[in-house]
């Protein structure tokens, strides 16, 4: 583990793996960077991969109030860490905030984005502020388990037999100990999709979706894409919103293949 200090005094705590061209990936809600476990190992034959834990969460600190802007600034902080142009990874949460590090970034060597976490075109419903509400007073009096329920509820739509059936095995444990950094994940519902700010990133750009993810991500996705100058899209056939766990080669695949063909 190394450390770097972001522009508020937070330490971020990140980790490097592999050689190659550098890969920086920013996980999404309800995680660390343990999200990309299982992808790391083949992302590494091609990449040197960095992995961070954002803020409020892992091995990182946390500074209040949350705001989006101290998380970009902690991405940047990691990429001044890296010292050198990076291709720039994020998924759901963390796709909304590398979408936004690359709108103030330069020298990116390419953003590849996975279902960033945008509610375009009123494809669902936002989130009800009395969630957060809640989240936090049960988080406030140490009830982690309800809060994660919450939140895989709200955010993403998981059924309750879904839910009962990761509760049931130890990944559970790993969720519980990151739950703190809900709120902060929940802050990000209002950040909002700017189609004349993405048109200006000319940066090269790979959307990636799961067939089987919920609708509005899709949709999200598709809308990011359409309005990215320099960007081709890839669905990953039979996944959903987790492809980096649920097949982590067919990820990581898809992302070796766009940078081979040079971005």
């Amino acid at each position: 583990m190394e450390t770097v200090t972001s522009a508020d005094g937070t330490r971020i705590a990140y980790w490097r793996e592999g050689s190659g061209p550098p890969l920086l990936l920013v996980h999404g809600g309800i995680c660390d960077h343990f999200a990309w476990y299982f992808v790391v190992p083949p992302l590494a034959r091609k990449f040197t991969v960095y992995t961070f834990d954002r803020r409020g969460r892992g091995a990182s600190g946390d500074t209040p109030p949350y705001a989006a802007a101290r998380e970009r600034e902690d991405i940047a902080a990691v990429l001044g860490a890296i010292g050198e142009p990076v291709h720039l990874l994020g998924h759901s949460a963390g796709g909304i905030l590398a979408l936004q590090a690359a709108e103030r970034a330069r020298h990116l060597l390419s953003l590849m984005l996975y279902e960033p976490g945008f509610i375009v075109d009123g494809a669902r419903e936002y989130p009800a502020p009395e969630i957060l509400a809640r989240m936090r007073s049960l988080l406030s009096e140490g009830d982690r388990d309800q809060a994660l329920r919450i939140a895989m509820r709200e955010s993403v739509g998981a059924s309750e037999a879904d839910i009962a059936a990761l509760a049931s095995g130890p990944a559970w444990t790993r969720l519980l100990a990151v739950a703190s950094g809900i709120p902060n994940d929940w802050m990000l519902w209002q950040e909002q999709f700017s189609p004349e700010t993405a048109r200006e990133i000319r940066t090269p750009a790979l959307m990636l979706m799961g067939s089987e993810s919920p609708a509005w991500l899709r949709k999200g996705t598709q809308t990011v894409h359409a309005a990215l100058p320099n960007s081709q899209l890839t669905v990953l056939p039979g996944q959903g919103h987790s492809a980096m766990i649920t097949g982590p080669q067919l990820f990581a695949r898809a992302v070796i293949d766009f940078g081979d063909r040079g971005c």
